[in-house]
C-alpha cells in the first residue's frame, strides 16, 4: 500500500501530489488497485506505473482514478499524455485504459448518496455474486464516452439525501441511471488486460460490505481466480475500519506509512 508521503517529516500527506513511495514494487505486483486523483509523480517514479500498465497486467481504478493524473507544463513531465487534460492523448490514463475521464459531479457533491442497481443483462458475471446491496454517500459522477468493449455491471441511482434509506431523485439525472461499476478487457502487449472500474470508493463508501465484496470479487476476476469467488467470502475489514468524511483537508493528521523509515527495496 502506498501512501502520498510528505519528503520531510515522512509523514501521510494526501495533499502532496508528487511524493508516493515505493513504486518500484510495481516491478513484481501481479494487480494495481489505484485511488490516486491529479498525481504528478516524477519520471523516475511515473516508469514504473507506465510499464506496468503497458505490460497489460490487470487494474482496478477506484472513484477519482478516471482522473489519477494531472501534469503541469512545469513538470515537464515525459508522461504528460497520462494526465486527465492531455491534448495529446484526451482524456489521458482514465479515458484510454479505464474507459473514461472525470467528466462531472452528475449528483449532488456532499448532498445526493448513490445507491448501486445491477445491470440486469449481466447479473450473472462472477464479480457480482453475492453483491445485492451496494450504497455509499458519495455521489454520482458523470460517465460519457465509455467505449463499446466495457461491459456495465451496475449502474447508479441518484438518492435524494445522504442516508441508504433516502429514495431516488425523480428527475433526468436518473433516467438513464450513469455507469458506475464497469469492466474491460483490452488487447495489450498480446495478452488480455482485464481492467475494472467503479467510480464509488471513497474511504467512507467502503463502509458498505458489498461494495467491498464487489472489489474483492473484482480483484478475483482481474487475476483470472474466478473459482475462488464465493458467496462465503469474508469481507470484514481486518481491524478496526473509522474512516473520516470525505473533503479537502478532513484526513488524520501525524499517520506514518507502517514501512516508512525502511531502505526501498
Amino acid at each position: 500500500v502506498l501512501f502520498s508521503v510528505n519528503p520531510t517529516t515522512g509523514e501521510i500527506d494526501p495533499d502532496n501530489q508528487t511524493n508516493m513511495p515505493g513504486m518500484q514494487h510495481l516491478l513484481d505486483a501481479d494487480l494495481l488497485i489505484t485511488a490516486w486523483r491529479f498525481r504528478r509523480p516524477p519520471d523516475s517514479d511515473m516508469k514504473f506505473f507506465a510499464d506496468y500498465v503497458a505490460a497489460g497486467k490487470p487494474l482496478i481504478g477506484l472513484r477519482t482514478a478516471t482522473h489519477a493524473f494531472r501534469f503541469t507544463k512545469e513538470d515537464k513531465s515525459s508522461y504528460a499524455d497520462f494526465s486527465y487534460d492531455s491534448a495529446e492523448n484526451p482524456g489521458g490514463f482514465g479515458r484510454k485504459y479505464l474507459g473514461d475521464t472525470w467528466i462531472s459531479h452528475h449528483g449532488k457533491h456532499g448532498g445526493e448518496s448513490t445507491r448501486g442497481v445491477i445491470e440486469t443483462a449481466n447479473v450473472a458475471h462472477p464479480i457480482l455474486k453475492g453483491v445485492d446491496d451496494v450504497w455509499g454517500p458519495t455521489d454520482v459522477y458523470g460517465i460519457t464516452t465509455l467505449p463499446e468493449n466495457s461491459v456495465v455491471l451496475m449502474r447508479g441511482s441518484i438518492r435524494s439525501g445522504m442516508q441508504p434509506t433516502d429514495e431516488a431523485v425523480v428527475d433526468k439525472r436518473n433516467d438513464p441511471m450513469m455507469p458506475l461499476v464497469w469492466i474491460r478487457e483490452l488487447d495489450t502487449s498480446g495478452k488480455k488486460q482485464k481492467i475494472f472500474t467503479t467510480t464509488m470508493g471513497s474511504s467512507t463508501d467502503f463502509q458498505c460490505e458489498d461494495l467491498r465484496r464487489l472489489v474483492v470479487n473484482a480483484a478475483f476476476w482481474c487475476t483470472e481466480q474466478t473459482d475462488k469467488i464465493t458467496e462465503a467470502l469474508n469481507v470484514e475489514p481486518v481491524g478496526e475500519y473509522a474512516p473520516t468524511p470525505f473533503g479537502f483537508g478532513k484526513y488524520t493528521r501525524g499517520k506514518f506509512p507502517k514501512d516508512h523509515n525502511l531502505p526501498a527495496k
